[in-house]
C-alpha cells in the first residue's frame, strides 16, 4: 500500500485500476490533486491480508480527517461493504474491476466460457497466484482450463506486447484475444464515486 498526492479527499483503490484511473482523473475529471491510497491487486488471493490492508488504509485516511471513497469491486472481499460501512466510506456499486470497465457487458463473456482481463491483470496475475496461492504451472493450467479464451479489454494506455501475450498463453494454455476498451463507463463510475 502506498499513497500519491494530497488533498481533502482520499481514494482507496485497487492497483489494478492504476493506469486507467490516472487517465480519467488527470485528463477528464480534473482531479489531479486527489490522494490515492493504492492496495496491491494480488491481495485478492488472500482475503485476510486484503482485509488487513484495507483496514490500514481506512484508518490512515480517517486519522487524517479526509473524505474517503473506495474503488474496489463489491465481490473482491465478501465483507467489503461491511468493512467500508463501519468507517462510513463510500464504495462503487460494481461487482469487480471488469464490471467497472464493461458494465452489464461483463456478464456475456462469462456465459461463453471467456474470462475478461485487462493488460494489468495479464501482467500481475501470474505473480499473484504464485505468491499468494502457491500455484505452479500445473495449478494455473488446471484453474484456467475451464475457459475457452481470455479476452483482454485494452484501453490502449499501455498495450501488451506480442511477447507478453505469448508468454501468458504459454503459461495458461488458453487462447488470448485483445479487444479495444473505451473508458467512458469507467469514467462515469469514478465520477459518481467522487461526486
Amino acid at each position: 500500500m502506498n499513497t500519491t498526492a494530497k488533498s481533502g479527499r482520499t481514494l482507496i483503490a485497487c492497483r489494478i485500476f492504476e493506469e486507467e484511473l490516472h487517465a480519467v482523473l488527470d485528463t477528464e475529471l480534473g482531479c489531479e490533486d486527489i490522494q490515492i491510497v493504492w492496495v496491491d491487486s494480488g491481495l485478492h488471493c488472500d482475503l485476510n491480508l486484503l482485509e488487513e490492508e484495507l483496514a490500514k488504509a481506512f484508518a490512515t485516511a480517517r486519522i487524517a480527517g479526509r473524505d474517503v471513497r473506495m474503488l474496489f469491486g463489491r465481490g473482491c472481499h465478501p465483507e467489503i461493504d461491511s468493512l467500508a460501512g463501519k468507517c462510513a466510506i463510500r464504495t462503487t456499486p460494481v461487482k469487480n474491476c471488469i464490471e467497472a470497465f464493461l458494465g452489464e457487458k461483463a456478464k456475456k463473456p462469462a456465459e461463453d466460457r471467456t474470462v475478461v482481463m485487462t493488460p494489468t491483470w495479464i501482467r500481475t496475475w501470474p505473480h499473484s497466484v504464485r505468491t499468494f496461492l502457491g500455484w505452479n504451472e500445473v495449478d494455473i493450467r488446471m484453474n484456467m482450463g475451464r475457459y475457452d479464451r481470455i479476452l483482454v479489454a485494452d484501453p490502449g494506455l499501455n498495450p501488451l506486447t506480442d511477447e507478453e501475450i505469448l508468454d501468458f498463453f504459454d503459461l495458461v494454455q488458453v487462447p488470448v484475444e485483445v479487444m479495444s476498451l473505451d473508458l467512458g463507463l469507467f469514467r462515469e463510475t469514478v465520477a459518481r464515486l467522487l461526486e
